[in-house]
């Protein structure tokens, strides 16, 4: 069986990161198919060169709203590349709107929190739901046309993460003092606000530096304080792995995201399960 993960998200990197977090997920199970992400190449050294990301152009002319110039699209012509029985569609429905047609393939969407127009459509492009077999909410969110809803997809489980003392060491942090912790993984210039609000003394974790800790969430454990941006993967990776009591969050504004409603809705949430786990044994049953 093949699986393929589509995003055409290009800012910060956790689209990418979920799409990584599904490859973990379908290791644990024990799937024995191939997967492969499908995504713009991100300007993050640490997160280049996964063996599973193919990078592809999401075409910004008129070549994916037309139907037949869609279908013979270089996006096209990956996806049916690698033929894939299933495919994971990352929020961005409207670039597979006419090249679907074209891959003979189960189709799942995925949505976070989004703009109410995200699955109505712009004009000319309008969304059609029958063209997925399942449209799934990947975290709590007000309706927005999911028919189900999974826990949040995290990049790692809490048996996963780094001894409690691994970031200090790895930082090289005297044992005497709090170790605060900036994580900066949007976009450039936003670790300002976060380290304005984190004080003197804090640590930047910057995704866009070659030698960053990645994926984060596996080390943050370690840290005594965290600000950070409360953008889908950090926020949710906090509460799943136990460190959002020590985490203070900033949102930022987003044209396709709600940072400040994902912290009113999230507030004091401990979700359950990895979504990321749930998907993987959905794929793994039905394989």
């Amino acid at each position: 069986m093949k699986v393929a993960y589509f995003t055409a998200g290009t800012v910060g990197v956790g689209h990418l990161v979920r799409g990584l977090a599904i490859g973990r997920g379908l290791a644990r199970a024990g799937f024995a198919g191939e997967y492969r992400i499908f995504g713009p190449q991100l300007p993050f050294p640490a997160a280049q060169g996964r063996a599973e990301h193919e990078p592809v152009v999401v075409e910004t002319d008129r070549t994916l709203r037309d139907r037949q110039l869609a279908q013979t699209s270089a996006l096209a012509r990956q996806l049916q590349g690698f033929a894939p029985d299933l495919l994971l569609v990352d929020m961005f429905w409207a670039p597979l709107r006419w090249v679907l047609p074209a891959l003979p393939c189960a189709a799942w969407l995925l949505v976070r929190i989004c703009p109410p127009h995200w699955l109505l459509g712009p004009p000319g492009l309008p969304f059609e739901p029958a063209q997925y077999d399942r449209i799934i909410a990947v975290e709590p969110m007000p309706e927005r046309g999911a028919r189900e809803s999974i826990a949040p997809v995290v990049i790692c489980n809490p048996d996963e993460c780094r001894p409690p003392g691994a970031l200090r060491e790895r930082l090289g942090a005297s044992a005497g003092h709090p170790l605060i912790v900036v994580l900066q993984a949007g976009q450039r210039g936003e670790s300002e606000p976060l380290l304005e609000a984190a004080g003197e003394g804090a640590v930047v974790l910057d995704l866009f530096e070659p030698e960053a800790l990645f994926p984060a969430a596996e080390w943050l454990g370690g840290a005594d304080r965290i600000v950070a941006g409360a953008g889908y993967n950090a926020f949710w990776e906090a509460h799943w792995l136990g460190y959002a009591e020590r985490t203070e969050w900033i949102p930022f504004r987003r044209t396709i995201d709600d940072q400040a409603l994902r912290v009113e809705l999230g507030r004091g949430m401990t979700p359950r399960e990895n979504g990321a786990d749930t998907l993987a044994h959905w794929i793994v049953a039905g394989a």
